[in-house]
């Protein structure tokens, strides 16, 4: 049931703007080539960018952009040459839905979607545009492999050794107690040792009950709010008065797995400080692996870490989330006007729809994108158990 007392946020009216910044420069457009440009396209220009879209997910991965340049327009001395030249470009693209100056945006920090860096550059020039993909800062743990797992080390001292070494800052780490060794000992079968330095990150914030992320230059390896924030998508079905439905949603759809095909394994993982020990549950049982002729595994395995159960709780625990997830794995999609509010900490909660889709989500992405001819949008993907979990098939 909904808790209608709860404060919800919704977005305003707005009048959005974007800016892209390209190894520390704002890219503005050169104005000698916007007439050559309008001859031949019949769009109308953001500076030199054409699109761009961020898509934040849910602190498991890193959060991904892409932009797309108009060649003919870039800066004076920033052209396909110094593109095509660069073995590192480092990225930032910003968004305000309603600045105070919509004609002459400048951005700003607060306005900053993702800081990252460039993995690939693709030029056409045929239609004379230029593609950048690329990953934020995640991207230098993921991208680094180690087999130094520091055993003597607590889980935030670990956090702080890495942030340092990849130039992040430290001041949102949680201070830990526990000796990492300890951990290994618990669950040594995910210790691996061709492990990434975010592998280690994520599994050392899966043993202390924490969240793990990057935003901008900061790493956060810490505990989540206790109570989320919720922001309100409503639906408002048609009536005798009103021919048509009212929605802060542009298009939203539901979908609800009534059954799992390959079946679902929940385990509990615990480290009791007071007993100095710790326990694994599984229900209904341990995940199979995979057999001669498959390809995957006969169960999808949902691995939580819970701190400071007996054996005891850790099974019952394990009974409780199989039920809710088998009983009520639903999800949900949206597109709608972007905004700055939503981001994957909160709680998304729907309303209206006079079913059992009202209920809260837990959003697994948030895409935003604004272009010449979309304007500034953002998709949405979510579901009804918490991003918290490990998922593995």
């Amino acid at each position: 049931m909904l808790n209608t007392s709860d404060e919800v946020m919704m977005p305003m009216a707005r009048q959005p703007r974007g800016a892209i910044k390209l190894s520390g420069t704002v890219i503005v457009r050169d104005d000698a080539g916007v007439e050559k440009s309008r001859a031949t396209t019949n769009v109308t220009l953001f500076d030199c960018w054409e699109s761009w879209e961020v898509e934040n997910n849910t602190f498991r991965g890193a959060d991904t952009f892409r932009i797309h340049l108009i060649s003919s327009i870039l800066p004076i001395g920033m052209g396909i040459e110094w593109f095509s030249n660069q073995s590192f470009i480092s990225a930032q693209i910003y968004a305000n839905e309603d600045p105070l100056s919509p004609e002459n945006y400048l951005p700003s920090d607060e306005d900053s979607l993702i800081y990252g860096s460039v993995d690939e550059i693709s030029y056409n020039p045929v239609r004379g545009t230029i593609e950048l993909h690329g990953r934020d800062l995640t991207a230098l743990l993921i991208d680094t492999k180690s087999s130094d797992h520091y055993v003597n080390e607590t889980s935030s001292g670990i956090a702080t050794l890495l942030a340092k070494k990849h130039g992040l800052g430290v001041k949102n780490i949680t201070p830990t107690k526990t000796k990492a060794g300890v951990y290994y000992q618990i669950d040594h079968d995910n210790v691996k040792t061709d492990s990434s330095d975010w592998d280690l990150l994520i599994f050392l914030a899966n043993m202390e009950g924490f969240l793990v992320y990057i935003s901008g230059k900061e790493l956060f390896f810490g505990k989540q709010k206790v109570e989320k924030d919720v922001y309100l998508l409503n639906w408002d079905e048609s009536n005798e008065n009103r021919a048509y439905p009212i929605s802060n949603a542009v298009e939203l759809s539901f979908s609800r797995a009534l059954h799992i095909s390959k079946g679902v394994t929940v385990e509990i993982h615990s480290w009791n400080s007071k007993q100095k020990t710790g326990f694994s549950a599984y229900f209904p049982k341990a995940s199979k692996g995979i057999k001669p002729g498959q390809s995957v595994p006969h169960t999808t395995n949902y691995r939580y870490t819970v701190p400071n159960l007996t054996q005891e709780q850790a099974t019952k625990e394990a009974v409780t989330r199989y039920g809710q997830i088998v009983a009520h794995e639903m999800t949900l999609t949206a597109y709608m006007p972007a905004d700055s509010i939503l981001n994957c900490e909160m709680l998304l909660r729907v309303q209206g729809t006079n079913s059992s889709f009202d209920q809260d989500y837990f959003p697994d992405s948030v895409m935003r994108s604004m272009s010449t001819h979309e304007g500034y949008r953002m998709n949405i993907r979510a579901k009804n158990t918490s991003p918290d979990l490990v998922v593995t098939s």
